[in-house]
Parts: structure tokens; C-alpha cells; sequence
């Protein structure tokens, strides 16, 4: 066992970084687990702690967790697993905390959604930024000109209610992503993935994706988003 966690969460945590569980799907996100490890640190458990009640070799990949954790509150319901241009892979994410700058990690944040930063991108963005006095969109515009094709995504941010805010905190980002994916149907939004945290909702998508929101009205999809988010929090919807 680890302090602090309960024999839930620490299994939890063993099928979200065990050998072999990007084949069988994780229930924890990357904040998410930073967030068990933190609470495990907390209670005294050191790295090698932590790497042994999780049955890992070693303890390299657990810093990292709880590095992503210095990102901006706004920024960590995007957070997941693999290098989907639809949201903040783990690696990038880890890149971006490389920047000093909350302003600046958003900005970069936002690039890797709608221009498809790679981590590889993103730690050059970083490393441009911090050895120069170059602005951070000068940083930005320079590492995507060395590209030989730009392939642009559009990005649409939200915020939900208040009344809903304390119940989506209770809930893993699995199953807010769920709860916003049916949104997204429901609304009739075309070609989009999103991601769901507790304040903020985000929506990534292609030309058609664009187009279908010009459709609906970019004006009128916040809040049919955060009306249909509370009725399927009223109805009890998805898992906690």
C-alpha cells in the first residue's frame, strides 16, 4: 500500500501506468496521477516508495507526473495519455512546464491544439525562449516555420457553471470527457473531440468542425453546452 491512498486509488494508479495498459485503456489521466502521487508524497512516501507499491522498475517517469502538476489550473483538464493533436499528450505537456510563464504556457497550449505542436516542438519552443529575448510568439512562429506543411485546427473554449463546477471536480477526467462527448453529439457538432474539466471545456476540430459551428453559432454553444453538461449531471450521468 501507499499512505495516503486507498486500495482503490492505488489501483487506479497500477492499471494506468503498468506494463502494457495503453492496450487496455487507462482510468486515470496524467493530472490524475500526479495528483494520487502528490497526495502519497505528502504523507511522507518517497519516489522509490511510490515506484515500488506501483510495481515499476523505476522512478524516472514519477517526477515527471508531478512536475505536470506546476501547470495552470486551465490546463490540466487537457492533459492525456498518447500524442492526439486534440489535446495535451503527457510529453508535451511536460515540455511546456519548461516555460516560466503561465501566459506563455497557454499560448504554447493552444498551438499544440490547433497547429499540432509535437513535444519535440514544443521542448524547442521552450529552449528558443529561454536562451533568447525573443518573444514567445516570435518562439512559436520560428519553430513552426522550419515545418514544410502547416496543418491548422481550430480551438473553442468554454467555461460551465458554477452550480456544476463542485460536481464535475468529483469526477475523473474519464468520465467528464464522456459526459461532453454526448454533449457534443447531442448539439450536432461535427468532427470535434473535447475535453471536459471542472471550470473549462475545450473543443478541437477540423474545417468541417469549424463549419458546423458557424452552423449553430459560435454565440449560442457555450451555454447549450453547459445546459446539456448540467442535465447529465441532474440525471446522474457516466461514472464517478
Amino acid at each position: 500500500m501507499l499512505a495516503g491512498l486507498n486500495a482503490l486509488e492505488l489501483g487506479r494508479l497500477r492499471m494506468s501506468l503498468g506494463y502494457g495498459t495503453h492496450k487496455k485503456g487507462r482510468p486515470l489521466s496524467p493530472i490524475e496521477v500526479g495528483e494520487l502521487l502528490q497526495k502519497a508524497r505528502s504523507e511522507g512516501m518517497s519516489l522509490q516508495d511510490c515506484a515500488k507499491a506501483i510495481q515499476l522498475d523505476g522512478v524516472g517517469h514519477i517526477g515527471r507526473f508531478l512536475t505536470i502538476l506546476n501547470l495552470p489550473e486551465d490546463l490540466r483538464h487537457l492533459v492525456g495519455w498518447g500524442a492526439d493533436k486534440s489535446f495535451l499528450g503527457f510529453t508535451a505537456a511536460f515540455e511546456l512546464t519548461k516555460l516560466n510563464d503561465d501566459k506563455e504556457q497557454r499560448i504554447v497550449a493552444e498551438a499544440i491544439m490547433s497547429d499540432g505542436l509535437t513535444s519535440k516542438e514544443v521542448r524547442q519552443i521552450a529552449q528558443l525562449r529561454n536562451r533568447s529575448e525573443k518573444t514567445i510568439r516570435e518562439c512559436l512562429n520560428e519553430v513552426l516555420g522550419m515545418r514544410k506543411q502547416v496543418t491548422k485546427r481550430f480551438v473553442f473554449v468554454g467555461s460551465m457553471s458554477t452550480e456544476s463546477e463542485s460536481i464535475l471536480a468529483q469526477k475523473t477526467q474519464s468520465a467528464r470527457d464522456s459526459i461532453l462527448t454526448s454533449a457534443i453529439v447531442n448539439l450536432g457538432i461535427r468532427s470535434a473531440t473535447g475535453r471536459l474539466g471542472p471550470k473549462l471545456f475545450t473543443l478541437v476540430g477540423n474545417e468541417d468542425f469549424n463549419a458546423s459551428m458557424l452552423e449553430i453559432g459560435k454565440e449560442n454553444i457555450e451555454a447549450r453546452i453547459r445546459a446539456l453538461v448540467a442535465k447529465a449531471l441532474e440525471n446522474g450521468s457516466s461514472e464517478s
